[in-house]
């Protein structure tokens, strides 16, 4: 029981999912941005 308690290595894979989590948040965040910037800019170049 005491090998269990001391055992950290879940504690490395939850702070790895919570650094990839925030990784994809702010993927997602700069790809929204640029879609939007770039439909917008495709949009002035279309007459």
């Amino acid at each position: 029981m005491k090998k269990f308690l001391n055992d950290e290595s879940g504690a490395v894979t939850v702070d790895f999912v919570v650094l990839t989590a925030g990784a994809v948040l702010i993927a997602v965040a700069v790809g929204t941005t640029l879609a939007t910037k770039v439909s917008t800019a495709v949009a002035a170049i279309s007459l």
